[in-house]
């Protein structure tokens, strides 16, 4: 059993429980963190094929699009959906909270359409999912442990994934496909599979999922991209090889869709990814750097950078 105790300056308390057994397919796993920190942390957040809520009891999130920079907007509790753009996400130094990880289905079933509305968005938890998730965030706030809160989740999106709704067969097997495909699948393949019109389509993946199906495919082909270009042996591989066994063009393609989606190249991305692991091994306070298992998420960025 994990007790929430305070961490002293400059570190990191983190921990990650896995969803009771009949959630597994929509709920991924819970997160806890509590961080007491000297200075600002701030991380970029690439796109993933993940619904994220994080619940705070403690400090404050700030957000700003990493490719498009517009004025940062701060959250307390934060929904976000599915986004085809990386986040920048910087706190002042204390956090204390959880965050669930969802897969798309998962979030329609358990939020509703609202799921597919959040698609590309940033929205305060509590205002879009309702008063009843406030409600529990109070309750995992006066919770003694970490694994009572992980309970209460359980017990939540238990009865909250029992009579939710549920995506439309086609819909279903669409994502199927493009997931199992890593987003190779063409959409016309989906267009013909499912009988509907392109426009169709488009519209069900929108209201379901939150992003079109040419989006959501980009994703899973930037998922894969980071995966193979962060294994052991992933910088040694040919760009040209990468690139087409990912589904770009050639090294250029690569790269331009690269920084269109995450707002850098894949060396700069990859280079803050070694700098923040060597910073571990020397000092403590640095939370993980992937905050989903099995997914690229992030890269710790210098507080300092602009």
């Amino acid at each position: 059993m994990v007790h929430d105790t305070l961490p002293t300056t400059g570190q990191v308390m983190a921990v990650v429980g896995l969803p009771a057994a009949p959630l597994r397919r929509f709920v991924l796993d819970y997160r806890g963190y509590r961080m007491s920190l000297d200075r600002p942390r701030r991380r970029l957040e690439v796109p993933t094929d993940v619904v994220t809520v994080a619940l705070a009891f403690e400090g404050t999130m700030r957000l700003t699009d990493a490719v498009s920079p517009a004025p940062a907007v701060s959250f307390g509790s934060i929904a976000a959906g599915l986004r085809r753009t990386a986040t920048i996400a910087e706190h002042a130094g204390a956090l204390h909270g959880l965050a669930v990880s969802l897969t798309p289905q998962g979030a329609f079933r358990a939020f509703g359409p609202v799921a597919g509305e959040l698609g590309g968005q940033w929205a305060e938890a509590g205002e879009v999912l309702g008063p009843r998730l406030d409600r529990l965030a109070a309750r995992l706030a006066d919770a003694p442990t970490w694994r009572a809160r992980f309970a209460l989740l359980d017990g939540y999106f238990t009865a909250l994934l029992a009579d939710g709704p549920v995506w439309e067969p086609d819909v279903v097997w669409a994502w199927h496909q493009l997931r199992r495909s890593r987003g190779l699948v063409p959409v016309r393949a989906l267009v013909e599979g499912t009988g509907w019109s392109r426009r169709r389509l488009e519209q069900r993946f929108r209201e379901q999922l939150g992003l079109a199906p040419k989006q959501a495919a980009g994703i899973l082909r930037l998922q894969r991209t980071l995966r193979l270009l962060t294994a052991p042996d992933g910088r040694s591989a040919r760009a040209a090889d990468l690139a087409a066994l990912c589904g770009y063009y050639d090294q250029s393609h690569l790269d331009r869709t690269f920084r269109g989606m995450v707002g850098c190249s894949p060396r700069e991305f990859l280079a803050s990814r070694r700098a923040a692991a060597a910073a571990a091994t020397a000092a403590t306070g640095l939370e993980p750097v992937d905050r989903i298992v099995g997914r690229i998420t992030s890269a710790v960025l210098d507080a300092d950078r602009s």
